[in-house]
């Protein structure tokens, strides 16, 4: 099954959050055979397809508590459940109290937090990775909060020849100082993905270029410099851009990351002029 397939399945589903839904309509929506969706969308997204339409729409629910006068009995109508002792039961799985509790204190963030780079030593000479978890119902959310903000994106140089010269251990350690640098560039308030093998796209806050072209300074004025992995030492840089795509109308995650892989290739062809 395509990355594209699951594109189109998130998209579907937040289209029909707030009427009926169901697992096989998905799945013809993206021409696939329900028991392939189902098996890669629990791989991919660690969450089965209900838990995951359960949890988008309590977490649009909890945000209509906050921003919204309406009554618990109309949001609770609004997102497919027939009475408010249901949809209570089912926000309480979910968020771990009653809506009427949620509503009186807490405060919705609007966004994930930033996805942070951490690793930790495993040994002298190997280093692990630590996965930042973050809430995959609020990420649809934050894309079409930041569709008009300004992007960064970076990849690295030369991967490949240091895969196969130095060895993937290598690879693995400039992948590790690209985020590094990526990182240490952004603010709080900055969201930093993967989106590929060596790509990396940053949403920043704001639709301001000022910001982003400082972390595209920063960074850039790292390159060449020494990453020491066993005892191999290699310079390491990164292409690296900002860029602002104004979209007028509500975008699919598929329009989203492709606009981010043009502004990846564009990056290199302007390092070519």
């Amino acid at each position: 099954m395509r990355v594209e397939d699951l594109l189109l399945a998130l998209d579907y589903i937040e289209e029909h959050l707030k009427g009926e839904l169901f697992v096989q309509d998905i799945a013809d929506y993206c021409c696939s055979s329900l028991s392939g969706l189902q098996k890669t969308f629990k791989y991919v997204f660690h969450l089965s397809i209900n838990e995951y339409i359960l949890r988008r729409r309590f977490s649009c629910a909890a945000k209509d508590l906050l921003t919204t006068n309406a009554s618990i009995l109309d949001i609770a109508l609004n997102y497919g459940y027939a009475n408010a002792e249901s949809f209570t039961r089912g926000f309480q799985k979910v968020w771990h109290v009653k809506p009427s509790e949620y509503r009186k204190t807490r405060k919705f963030s609007g966004h994930t937090p930033k996805f942070s780079l951490s690793y930790l030593e495993a040994s002298k000479e190997d280093f692990v990775m630590q996965r930042m978890k973050y809430d995959l119902t609020d990420l649809y959310e934050v894309l079409q909060e930041r569709k008009n903000n300004a992007y960064v994106c970076a990849d690295l140089c030369r991967l490949m020849w240091i895969n196969n010269n130095l060895g993937i251990e290598a690879g693995d350690a400039a992948l590790l100082e690209l985020m590094r640098r990526v990182e240490e560039a952004c603010s709080e308030e900055d969201i930093f993905l993967r989106i590929g093998g060596d790509e990396f796209v940053v949403l920043t806050n704001s639709q301001d270029m000022t910001h982003a072209n400082e972390i595209v300074a920063k960074v850039s004025a790292q390159n060449e410099q020494v990453v020491k992995c066993k005892d191999i030492e290699f310079p390491v840089s990164i292409h690296i851009g900002a860029f602002v795509k104004n979209y007028n109308k509500h975008v699919n995650a598929a329009e989203m990351f492709g606009t981010i892989i043009d502004g990846i290739r564009n990056i290199h062809e302007n390092e070519k002029k």
